[in-house]
């Protein structure tokens, strides 16, 4: 052999195991992000440089059939990566379409929103195709016409003004704001509220954070909800907020760990926090119009349902507890679900914008040096998080005061009532049927 030690010119290469592979491949695929951005991303994450390869095969039909397939594509063969390109069947795409429609029940998501939402779920389903059938756009016009007049645009327009966004980076700025279209007033369901607090990067677009809160007012919730945020690793250089009462402590802990852990940013060129009216507040305000749209009228309909239906009376003590106990996780589970969504959807473009445009928001934050933009992220120890929590504690009482839906004694009485009628499948379909079923032995364990 001219070559017997197998070595090229390039020396030693250093690849990364199947399970990391498939692993990153894996993500790429669900941002569906295009075959240069991919191979980018293997270099910057995994330190793995792949390169066209070039083979010859024959077909029966002719002798000399050349054809060129990257090191990108055979990884996708290899670990079985579902690609746009081959979407599945067109009985398996129309019935996976069909199903996701079907829990939009106020039919305000169009086809982008759910090619995303499949897309998630390893289901490659083009949008819009001249020559495919097995589109989303098409499915939906065959079965859910109605939807796309619902939503035409120009039925609704926006009163606030819009302006340039500027920032340098994920984590220069990060704005916050509460959320209360779930609220008491809105609902109308006794004491039931549903408020929601989240975190937005004003740069990259991606959420990294967002909860429901039993109360989006206060000081000390809001605190103690910050410090959850930032236990993930880091602060931003800036944080931006509406001028409401529930920011005392957020403001606080934020200046005092930048104090401590950036001293080399100058305050009066970068600010500490920056406070505005709601109105201003756009880059988390205009956000909140696509969650009520996308998700939070398909959510308030579910739980109107127990009002309709008259299984939800707010004269019973232990009912608003109880719905708490069974609604809480499957709701924070579908907001987890729609940050995801909205983390992996792509942005539409924009000609003249400072920031990013037509990308997808968590491949801009995870690799801001291809999109221009510098890492902002203020790292914080875990042992600085840990102090403001006994700071926290010490000044308002303990976390579960102001961020528990219920008691720990009324958890266990929960828990073992869910056990004794034999721990039925929870979930939004089946919540109420539960809530029927754990409402009768309760009243009793209560009454005794």
């Amino acid at each position: 052999m001219p070559n017997p030690t197998g070595k090229n010119g390039y020396g030693d290469k250093s690849c990364p195991s199947d399970e990391k592979l498939k692993e990153a491949l894996s993500g790429y695929a669900a941002l569906n992000l295009p075959q240069e951005v991919r191979i980018a991303n293997l270099k910057s994450d995994l330190n793995y440089s792949i390169r066209r390869v070039q083979f010859r095969y024959r077909l029966k039909l002719s002798a000399n059939n050349e054809s060129r397939l990257t090191k990108l594509k055979q990884l996708n063969t290899k670990f079985q990566i579902p690609r746009i390109r081959k979407p599945p069947p067109i009985e398996v795409a129309r019935q996976a379409v069909i199903d996701e429609v079907q829990l939009d029940m106020s039919q305000a998501n169009g086809p982008n929103y759910f090619k995303t939402v499949l897309q998630q779920k390893g289901t490659m389903i083009p949008r819009f195709a001249l020559t495919s059938e097995d589109t989303v756009r098409k499915i939906m016009v065959e079965h859910f016409p109605l939807g796309f007049d619902h939503r035409f645009p120009g039925k609704k327009r926006s009163t606030i003004p819009r302006t340039a966004l500027n920032s340098n980076g994920p984590y220069h700025e990060i704005s916050s704001d509460g959320h209360e279209k779930l609220g008491k007033q809105a609902l109308e369901m006794g004491d039931i509220a549903l408020p929601i607090y989240g975190y937005k990067d004003k740069w990259s677009d991606t959420l990294p954070f967002m909860q429901f809160v039993p109360n989006s007012r206060t000081s000390a919730a809001i605190g103690y909800l910050f410090l959850d945020f930032i236990e993930t690793g880091a602060i931003p250089i800036q944080m931006t907020m509406d001028k409401g009462s529930e920011i005392g402590w957020q403001y606080a802990i934020q200046d005092a760990l930048r104090h401590a852990f950036a001293r080399d940013i100058d305050p009066e060129i970068y600010p500490v926090c920056r406070l505005i009216k709601s109105v201003h507040n756009t880059v988390i305000e205009g956000f909140w119009r696509w969650l009520k749209e996308k998700m939070g009228l398909n959510l308030k309909a579910t739980i109107l349902i127990g009002k309709e239906e008259r299984i939800f009376s707010p004269n019973v003590e232990f009912h608003l507890p109880l719905f708490y106990w069974i609604f809480i996780p499957l709701l924070q589970a579908q907001l987890d679900a729609f940050r995801i969504y909205w983390n992996h959807h792509r942005v539409r473009s924009q000609k003249d914008k400072n920031m990013p445009s037509g990308h997808v928001p968590a491949d801009a934050f995870n690799h801001p040096q291809n999109f221009g933009g510098l890492d902002c992220r203020i790292p914080i120890p875990k042992a600085a998080v840990d102090e403001m929590r006994r700071i926290l504690a010490e000044e308002v009482g303990p976390r579960e005061n102001h961020l528990s839906w219920f008691s720990a004694e009324f958890a266990a009485l929960a828990e073992n009532i869910y056990t004794q009628i034999g721990k039925p499948t929870l979930s939004l379909d089946t919540a109420w049927d539960v809530f029927q079923k754990m409402s009768v032995p309760m009243g009793n364990a209560i009454e005794l």
